[in-house]
């Protein structure tokens, strides 16, 4: 048996107790470690296959899934009420075991620091992509956040919408055509922890924030941009979707 061949049965069954196998495992110290090795994988894959699956996985990745399923509801109080339940459970049982002093617990990060970090990361990406949107493609990202799009005519015309993690969690972003050049818009969860602004500045961008029945909509642009115009038209199109 040459090297070759020996390699691939000891890679299929390093255990192969053939009298041909065993002849070639022994033929020089090269193969003798190779077999020692992938013997000493197979143990460790085995463990690792052992491990039992914590008790708590299957609540979680049912929660997952759950959190990212679209709602038909027009009303999202039952991912409130959820979400509120999960985070009094566990801020009432850390508390427990934990005292914070002021200084120890860690202030949330600013809304426009969020915005301007996440547009600026994927400006590279968002400037030139056009995904070609259409009404039911953007309300199907809207939907888990309760609110839907009126009419595109309302917004203009649409080049991304998806969703992204904003200070912690989901929220929707769309990119939209301004009056000179692209527009930033998320749909931010109500709930999340941020510290807020008004308005914003930094560099050639500026933001937008504004307060709706269940989320917060933050538009943010190039300086250019008449952004308190374009968040008004937004948040008008999604209230009267409500």
């Amino acid at each position: 048996m040459d090297d070759l061949e020996f390699r691939r049965r000891a890679y299929a069954d390093p255990d192969d107790k053939s009298p041909e196998f065993l002849a070639a495992s022994s033929a020089n110290p090269g193969n003798r470690q190779f077999l020692d090795d992938m013997k000493a994988f197979n143990r460790k894959l085995s463990r690792a296959l052992e491990e039992p699956v914590p008790t708590a996985l299957p609540d979680k990745l049912m929660l997952s899934h759950l959190m990212r399923q679209p709602d038909n509801r027009t009303l999202p109080g039952w991912r409130h009420l959820a979400v509120a339940a999960s985070v009094a459970f566990a801020l009432g049982f850390a508390t427990r075991f934990v005292t914070f002093s002021p200084q120890a617990v860690a202030e949330p990060p600013s809304v426009a620091q969020v915005a301007m970090h996440h547009v600026l990361r994927e400006m590279p990406f968002t400037h030139y992509i056009d995904e070609e949107v259409s009404l039911d493609t953007v309300n199907a990202k809207l939907r888990p956040y309760g609110t839907q799009l009126h009419d595109m005519a309302d917004v203009g015309r649409v080049y991304y919408a998806n969703h992204c993690m904003f200070g912690g969690g989901p929220a929707a972003h769309l990119v939209i055509q301004g009056e000179h050049d692209r527009v930033h818009v998320f749909l931010v969860p109500m709930e999340r922890a941020l510290q807020l602004q008004d308005s914003f500045s930094e560099d050639n961008l500026h933001g937008e924030v504004m307060p709706m029945s269940y989320n917060r909509l933050v538009v943010v642009s190039n300086r250019g941009e008449n952004i308190h115009r374009i968040a008004e038209k937004v948040k008008a199109s999604l209230e009267r979707s409500i």
